[in-house]
């Protein structure tokens, strides 16, 4: 029946009711949503704190950005004003550049001139007569063919008329032979001299292909009772 040996003990064990076990729940789930809650604030805290500093960093950088870009249209307005400085600088260099080399030029022209109407009246050497004052070479088409201009004066006295006539010696290498050569030649119409003051005689001197020119020499040759031939020995012009 019984065991003598064994103890019998007895266990009460108390019974909760439906409605604690709802109220602790309850607890639980308060607990649980409050934690959440706050952990959900502080999300959003810490997420308005971490916008709140990009918004002022994104803020420093647009002003950054903006001054900047300041900088560089200033920047920009200074380079444009300096080029328009730069180019009118440079016209106005060489405009006065220009402007002096045409006076040069001019200067140049009017000591020529100036020589040359000295030369007529009051020569440096006070010798009267008849001068060859220039002879001007210059090249044509091509290396064959030239346009020369002779320039004669009567110097000092001018009571009478100087007649003659002019002619060139062009002396050079033909075939590799020394060479002269006359202009213009026995079939060509000779150049008529007739001034009191002073003449210009232009025309223009064909030369041989295989001919090399080296000087030319002019002649003027007068007519009358005080005839006399004038000579003047240029080196030909390099073309």
């Amino acid at each position: 029946m019984f065991n003598r040996n064994q103890t019998g003990e007895l266990v009460v064990k108390p019974r909760q009711s439906p409605r604690t076990k709802i109220a602790v729940a309850s607890v639980i789930a308060l607990v649980v949503v409050l934690g959440a809650g706050g952990i959900y604030n502080y999300g959003l805290d810490t997420a308005g704190f971490q916008r709140l500093i990009a918004s002022k960093k994104e803020g420093a950088l647009r002003d950054q950005i903006a001054q900047l870009q300041k900088e560089k249209e200033e920047l920009q307005g200074a380079v444009a004003r300096a080029e328009r400085s730069l180019q009118m600088d440079q016209t106005a260099y060489q405009e006065l550049d220009q402007a002096l080399k045409v006076s040069a030029k001019e200067i140049v022209k009017l000591r020529e001139e100036l020589n040359f109407y000295r030369n007529i009246i009051s020569p440096a050497n006070k010798k009267s007569g008849l001068r060859i004052q220039s002879l001007n070479i210059e090249p044509m088409k091509d290396k064959f063919h030239y346009r020369y201009k002779l320039v004669l004066i009567q110097a000092l006295k001018h009571d009478r008329t100087i007649r003659g006539r002019a002619s060139f010696e062009v002396s050079g290498l033909q075939a590799g032979k020394d060479t002269i050569l006359k202009f213009p030649s026995a079939s060509e119409k000779s150049l008529e001299v007739n001034f009191r003051y002073f003449q210009d005689v232009e025309g223009q001197i064909d030369l041989p292909k295989n001919f090399e020119p080296k000087q030319i020499k002019v002649l003027v040759t007068t007519q009358g009772g005080q005839a006399q031939t004038v000579e003047q020995v240029y080196t030909w012009p390099q073309a």
